[in-house]
């Protein structure tokens, strides 16, 4: 158990301290060669990508963790320079200002680029510009220079341009190559891409470097714009990634050929120093074209990128879905449909694409009126309708009509196509629970006077309220029971409903009370009344105990008379109902 715990403890010490080595190790060999190439062992580096590592460490790593690694530049600053220059106390303060410039970066940039990295977008691309390549070196720069003035004699104007043009351009080129390095972007790109892709980014890159190569080694020919040209094609056909490798490549490949005096800066007149200024400001150039290039279309492809994979995500949950989308354009034109569109509305997503609203198999005079009020109104308000497919009459959709607004302006309308058969199936049914009665399977008393509310709003032909009364009903029930009288009931309400029409209305408004409301006048009604008389009284009803139950009714009529109200109506059939049972039952009246 302690063996275990001793490993725990050590592993632990080698994860807390292995980045602080890394970064040392690379900011020492880096050092080195640049002072070793670049430097006459007193003034500044041509370009200083050292610093770049350290704040491509600090950018991926959280605050905490950061004097550990400022420390081991510090420290690999001093070695390089003590064993490439000299051994001198004055390396100490260069050490102190250069990881000074590396954690103003990282303060002022490292907690927002963090989310997104350094070249995301242009804006991100600015920042690191500002900070990176502006301020920070300005201020590394005009320190260094103090301090190489004072110590080693060196003029202040041209320490001050070296120092800050190299440091300027080492934070530019290198700290994103570094930082893609540490966190994995490099490996994690080169393995999402395809075998086909890999080997056209190892291609083109080694295109490029050969290209790179050739240019900045020759002096015959003005060529230097072709490496800027070829960045911007690389930049579009393999990425930000591939592009800060590029960048990189031409920072090694020019300063190596300046530092030995060949290719198109020696042609310039003036020494090392002269051509190594006009070498820096290439770079410049190479980075102002390049990194705003690359921001550009890193974030239009990562966007087009989250866009597909958006896409792909709405597509699926679509195909699972039990609603249909349907995506208008601003002139009604279906630009896009998801969801079991076919089994919804008859048409499937591929013939829904390109028609118009007009040609679309949901014509309802509601959708287009909503469409409108919710394109138009102030704050672009959802519209909620229900309609029937013209090719499936047989469902029911609830239609969420949602305007699409830029500005105030409309852009476009999302319907989203909801089934809602089953629920209006069991509206109705509730529906007809409520107005239905339960023993007869009519009307009952609430639903048939709104039948016949309805009825007499509308009433453009003659209408007749026929009330019928089983006559003694009572001494039914008491002789032979109320399961005979509940059968008599339910008989009863069928004789009716078989002698009267489809358009009548017939409802249960009592106990042994019926309603017919007849589309008739009031003699017309007598007739039909006699014969449904006569299919009553003249038939048995029921065999209880081995007996025959015949019963008979009586009915009053009343013809709705223009202006009456339902109470009226019913007071009239009424009064000639009780003149039938005053006058023996058994019979039919129509009211005076």
């Amino acid at each position: 158990m302690k063996f275990f715990k001793e490993k725990l403890r050590i592993r632990v010490i080698l994860t807390r301290f292995s980045w602080p080595v890394v970064g040392a190790t690379c900011y020492f060999i880096l050092a080195a060669m640049t002072i070793w190439m670049t430097s006459n062992g007193r003034n500044p580096a041509t370009v200083w990508p050292a610093d770049a590592v350290i704040l491509a460490l600090l950018l991926i790593h959280p605050q905490n963790k950061w004097p550990t690694l400022v420390l081991a530049g510090w420290v690999a600053n001093f070695l390089a320079n003590g064993m490439v220059r000299g051994w001198a106390a004055g390396y100490l303060l260069y050490g102190a200002i250069n990881m000074s410039q590396v954690v103003i970066v990282a303060w002022f940039i490292g907690i927002r680029q963090l989310r997104h990295g350094l070249l995301e977008n242009a804006s991100s691309v600015g920042r690191f510009i500002l900070w990176g390549g502006l301020i920070a070196p300005l201020i590394g720069s005009l320190l260094g220079s103090l301090v190489a003035m004072s110590i080693y004699g060196q003029p202040f104007g041209a320490s001050f341009e070296r120092w800050f043009a190299s440091n300027a351009l080492g934070f530019l080129v290198a700290t994103p190559f570094f930082t893609a390095v540490f966190d994995g972007s490099f490996v994690r790109d080169f393995q999402s891409r395809t075998i086909p892709q890999r080997r056209e980014t190892l291609t083109l890159l080694g295109g490029y470097a050969a290209l790179a190569v050739f240019v900045l080694n020759q002096s015959r020919l003005p060529l230097l714009f072709v490496p800027v040209s070829a960045l911007v094609l690389l930049s579009f056909r393999i990425g930000r990634l591939g592009t800060q490798i590029a960048v990189v490549i031409s920072a090694i490949a020019g300063m190596a050929a300046t530092n030995h005096s060949v290719g198109p800066f020696s042609l310039i007149p003036g020494d090392t120093f002269v051509n190594s200024v006009f070498y820096q400001f290439y770079l410049a150039v190479l980075l102002a074209t390049a990194l705003p290039v690359a921001a550009i279309v890193s974030s239009r492809s990562e966007t087009l990128t989250r866009f597909a994979e958006r896409e792909e995500t709405l597509r699926q949950i679509m195909a699972h879905s039990s609603d249909g989308i349907l995506s208008l354009d601003a002139k009604g034109i279906c630009r896009w449909a998801g969801g079991p569109l076919e089994q919804l509305i008859g048409l499937d997503a591929e013939s829904l694409t390109g028609r118009t609203l007009h040609d679309l198999p949901i014509h309802d005079k509601d959708v287009f009126i909503a469409m409108d009020f919710a394109a138009t109104s102030e704050r672009g308000a959802p519209q909620i309708v229900e309609l029937r497919p013209i090719l499936r009459p047989d469902v029911t959709l609830e239609a969420l009509i949602s305007p699409m607004q830029r500005e105030g302006v409309s852009i476009g309308t999302v319907v989203t196509l909801h089934n809602i058969s089953v629920r209006k199936a069991n509206e109705l049914s509730l529906t007809q629970r409520a107005y239905i009665d339960d023993l007869t399977g009519i009307y009952n008393r609430a639903g048939f006077y709104e039948q016949l509310d309805a009825m007499l709003a509308k009433a453009q032909h003659p209408l007749s309220l026929v009330l019928i009364d089983i006559d003694h009903f009572k001494t039914i029930n008491d002789t032979h029971g109320h399961l005979v009288g509940d059968g008599i009931l339910c008989e009863i309400a069928r004789r009716l409903a078989a002698e009267a029409r489809n358009i009548d209305v017939i409802g249960r408004i009592g106990g042994d009370e019926f309603a017919i409301m007849m589309c008739n006048d009031a003699l017309t009604s007598r007739t039909a009344c006699e014969r449904i008389l006569q299919a009553v009284s003249n038939k048995v009803i029921l065999a209880a105990n081995g007996k025959e139950v015949l019963t008979s009714i009586s009915c009053g009529i009343a013809e709705f008379r223009p202006g009456w109200s339902r109470r009226q109506l019913f007071e009239a059939a009424d009064t000639a109902l009780y003149a039938v049972k005053q006058n023996g039952r058994n019979g039919a009246r129509v009211a005076a």
